[in-house]
């Protein structure tokens, strides 16, 4: 649950930053529209992000409860490797949107931001 919070507050502004630094590289001083336009984008990402935080978090919890059970409990690596599992589940749907909306709306006409990994898709 903690990972699901961390990921709908921190996530959220990670993903509007990456993408309006992506932007204006590409594409210089936005318009008053195109400004207008990427203030509504940001807002429903403040609606969608907690959505998908939520989400991978109930996708995680049965993860995390098979590491409680009292057979692997006993097993502390196994435990401990379960758990990881979990955050993991649970971190992959907001990560995924980060690198969605970075790709899609942060690199238009195919220009590539310099900071930009060559092996992540475009768009």
């Amino acid at each position: 649950m903690a990972v699901a919070l961390t990921y709908a507050t921190l996530g959220t502004f990670v993903d509007i930053v990456l993408v309006v630094r992506a932007q204006r590289h590409c594409l210089g001083d936005l318009g008053a529209g195109e400004g207008l336009a990427g203030f509504v984008w940001a807002m429903s990402r403040f609606l969608v992000f907690p959505i998908v935080a939520g989400g991978s978090a109930l996708v995680s919890l049965p993860v995390g409860l098979i590491a409680h059970l009292p057979r692997f409990a006993k097993r502390g690596w196994l435990r401990g490797v379960l758990m990881v599992l979990a955050v993991l589940v649970a971190s992959a749907g907001p990560t995924a949107m980060i690198l969605y909306d970075v790709a899609a709306g942060g690199t238009p006409g195919g220009c590539l931001p310099p900071w930009w990994p060559s092996w992540l898709p475009l768009r």
